[in-house]
């Protein structure tokens, strides 16, 4: 398959709704492009599948850009992803190679934290980039720029099995902690220290959960969420509270 030129790989992006096509491709010796046409289609296909896995939640592709490679039936689809639950976008570029049975084979990167940031970045540069037709001189490869500070990443949600798992742990854990009942009224202060912000007194006799310790003997209490921090020199630890019972409407 022979590259084609700009204007002609235009015409492709705009079939797919990836950029705008203005001109004509004059070359009367280059293929229609609907063969890299259809490359694109399965690249986008792919990426879209691959970012959704990686990333395991649901995304949106924008900012599409296409160009084709050194390598015959190889190009480039840079752009950018976002998650549909913050809006949060990073950057990405997915390399596609047509194999000999017909297959497509997908490099994938995405920026998911710094070091694969700074390949997306770099790889984008490289690969991104319009090149020459076969009638044109080709020119040395432009000079990297300086990778910025502070580029922009994706956190990947936890499969469903671990963040299961993590909140049978943080159940757990807080079990152990159990529960603390005052042995007279204490202040309940915003910080484990004597010099934190007093938020109420806590009247004689109250029980609260525990929901974690710092040093000094602070423990943090709340009846079901963390309120604040009393000293245990003013507790008695017990076992934790049984869960609340639920709210019942009697019948007419």
């Amino acid at each position: 398959m022979h590259l084609m030129t700009a204007t002609g790989f235009a015409c492709v992006l705009g079939l797919l709704g990836l950029s705008a096509c203005d001109e004509a491709d004059d070359s009367a010796s280059l293929p229609r492009p609907a063969a890299q046409a259809e490359l694109l289609r399965e690249t986008r296909q792919a990426a879209e599948t691959g970012l959704r896995q990686t990333l395991n939640a649901a995304i949106e592709l924008s900012e599409l850009r296409g160009f084709p490679q050194p390598t015959p039936e190889s190009f480039a689809l840079c752009g950018q992803v976002s998650l549909v639950s913050s809006g949060r976008a990073a950057p990405f570029i997915v390399v596609a190679n047509r194999q000999a049975d017909g297959t497509l084979a997908v490099e994938q990167h995405v920026a998911t934290d710094p070091v694969s940031a700074t390949r997306v970045y770099v790889e984008s540069h490289a690969r991104c980039v319009a090149r020459p037709s076969s009638g044109e001189r080709r020119a040395a490869p432009p000079r990297l720029p300086m990778v910025p500070a502070n580029l922009p990443t994706l956190i990947p949600a936890a499969p469903p099995e671990v963040v299961r798992m993590e909140a049978q742990q943080q159940a757990a854990e807080q079990a152990a902690l159990g529960s603390a009942t005052l042995r007279q009224p204490g202040n309940m202060r915003a910080h484990p220290h004597g010099g934190g912000e007093v938020l109420r007194v806590v009247p004689r006799g109250v029980t609260l959960q525990v929901f974690a310790q710092a040093p000094g003997g602070w423990l943090q209490l709340g009846a079901e969420n963390p309120e604040g921090w009393v000293h245990s020199s003013m507790l008695t630890r017990g076992a934790r509270l049984p869960p609340p019972a639920p709210v019942t409407t009697a019948g007419r």
